[in-house]
């Protein structure tokens, strides 16, 4: 279940490289298939679907999606035609919408380089920095 009043975005980071199981890029996933997926179980993975999704790469955040639906699968070809087709553990697949791209640049800040991190959608449109947006976000939950 979507938690619909939150406002919470979960910033991922996206590697430029193309998965051996794939013909489109990481970064091509989001940009030209609007589609995200990952594992639905681990400790570092959302346990319930986020509202919204942001992407960060080349630096800094390049756009944030809302998440108009989402399933749980377990062939990921289902979803996208050029990822090979296969069994896989189960993963959460969203349907993105249209990109809520940043005003001016918002870099990286301090996060380690594949990290994920939970921020409030304000604060990254505000912020010059995720890690920034990061912290404050947790300063208001407390």
């Amino acid at each position: 279940m979507q938690d619909q009043a939150s406002n919470l975005v979960y910033v991922v980071s996206l590697g430029s490289g193309t998965p051996e199981w794939s013909r489109l890029s990481w970064i091509d996933i989001v940009r030209a298939r609007r589609r995200y997926c990952h594992p639905t179980g681990g400790e570092r993975w959302p346990k319930a679907p986020p509202n919204y999704l942001g992407f960060r790469y080349h630096g800094g955040l390049q756009s944030i999606h809302h998440v108009d639906s989402w399933k749980v699968t377990d062939d990921l070809h289902q979803s996208i035609e050029e990822i090979r087709p296969g069994t896989w553990e189960p993963h959460f697949m969203y349907e993105l919408g249209e990109p809520i791209v940043p005003p001016r640049k918002v870099a990286n800040g301090k996060i380690y380089p594949s990290g994920r991190v939970w921020a409030a959608l304000d604060l990254l449109l505000t912020c010059s920095t995720v890690s920034e947006a990061r912290n404050r976000t947790q300063q208001r939950l407390g």
